[in-house]
C-alpha cells in the first residue's frame, strides 16, 4: 500500500503532545538511555558480534547509532521521510527511507528489531510475514498491549497513529510458524522500564529459528 500523506512528520516527533499527534516531545539522541536499552536487547536475544541488525521503523536512527557504537553492524528503515532526512548524521548513511507500508527492506538481516512500530501498521499480518521472511536468525518485536478497546498504559492512547489494540496472546499468534520458536512475555529488564508500574502494558515477542 502506498501512503499518500505520511503522518510521521516534524510535529509528530518534536511536538507530539502539543499537536495531539503522539507522545513525543523533542525526540532526540539520549545516549545513556538508548545505549542501556540496546545492551538489554543484545543480552536478551544473544545477538552475536557478527550478526547484522535492522531497526525496522528506525525513526531518526538512534537505536542504530547505539548498536554501531557498541560495535555491531546495524541499519535502519523507516516510512517517515522527515525522520530519515533529519536523522542523526553519524548513522544517516546506514538508514533507508521507504514510501511503502510496510517499509521495503533493503536486504536480509540476521536480526530485525521492530520496537513500537507494528501497532501503527494496518496490514500488520503482512508486515509480520515480511519480517519473518527477511530475518535469518530472528525477529524481536515490542508492542503496546490492550485488554478491551483501550491500552493498558493509558498514555499510549495519545498516539493517533496507533491502529492495533490487542493482548499479548494475539500478538504472539501473529508470529507462529511451523518449526519456529516464538516467545511472548510482559517484561524484559532494561527495555521500557519506565512502564514497569503497568505489568501487562507491553508485550515483548521473540521469534527464533527462522533458518535451521
Amino acid at each position: 500500500m502506498i501512503v499518500e500523506t505520511c503522518p510521521y512528520d516534524e510535529d509528530y516527533f518534536l511536538r507530539g503532545r502539543e499537536t495531539g499527534k503522539s507522545l513525543y516531545e523533542n525526540y532526540r539522541w539520549m545516549p545513556e538511555l538508548t545505549t542501556r536499552m540496546v545492551e538489554a536487547i543484545i543480552a536478551h536475544l544473544g545477538i552475536k558480534r557478527k550478526d547484522s541488525v535492522l531497526d525496522f521503523g528506525c525513526a531518526r536512527g538512534y537505536v542504530v547509532k547505539a548498536f554501531r557504537r557498541l560495535g555491531y553492524e546495524a541499519f535502519g528503515v523507516d516510512i517517515s521521510e522527515w525522520a530519515i532526512k533529519n536523522a542523526d548524521e553519524e548513522v544517516k548513511p546506514f538508514l533507508n527511507w521507504s514510501e511503502n507500508s510496510p517499509p521495503a527492506l533493503p536486504e536480509e538481516f540476521d536480526w530485525i528489531i521492530a520496537k513500537d512500530v507494528l501497532e501503527h501498521i494496518p496490514e500488520v499480518c503482512q508486515a509480520v510475514e515480511y519480517l519473518m521472511d527477511a530475518a535469518k536468525v530472528g525477529v524481536f518485536a515490542v508492542v503496546p498491549l490492550a485488554h478491551g478497546d483501550r491500552y493498558d498504559v493509558e498514555e499510549y492512547e495519545l498516539d493517533v497513529t496507533h491502529v492495533h489494540r490487542h493482548p499479548l496472546r494475539w500478538w504472539v499468534g501473529q508470529f507462529h510458524r511451523p518449526g519456529r520458536s516464538v516467545e511472548g512475555r510482559y517484561r524484559v529488564n532494561g527495555i521500557k522500564d519506565n512502564y514497569a508500574h503497568c505489568p501487562t502494558g507491553n508485550g515483548f515477542i521473540t521469534a527464533r529459528g527462522i533458518v535451521e
